[in-house]
């Protein structure tokens, strides 16, 4: 079954059971099924940490938006894209629209 396609409204969480460890300020994870690991730097981080509950993509760019200074088109655009690349590696659970 192919990945659901992401939007600003889509509903994104964490798999559960996802071995991680913060080191440094960033998230090494493990997927236990594959055998591949994963780094992400301290913002992809922070984004996979407000993943362990279900969340709306545009409201998590909201919270990026008021603590970083950058346009909240780049902030979608970055989201969006980082999102979609955990969504490809079976790493996201996405709700319908």
């Amino acid at each position: 079954m192919d990945p659901l396609m992401l939007t600003l409204s889509s509903v994104v969480r964490a798999v559960p059971d996802m071995l991680t460890a913060d080191v440094d300020g960033e998230t090494v994870m493990m997927d236990a099924e594959s055998g591949h690991y994963y780094n992400l730097d301290p913002i992809g981080s922070r984004i996979w940490h407000a993943l362990a509950e279900p969340t709306r993509v545009d409201a998590l760019c909201d919270r990026l938006a008021a603590d970083y200074d950058a346009p909240i088109e780049l902030i979608r655009q970055d989201v969006l894209a980082l999102l979609e690349t955990l969504n490809e590696r079976k790493l996201l659970v996405v709700d319908a629209d």
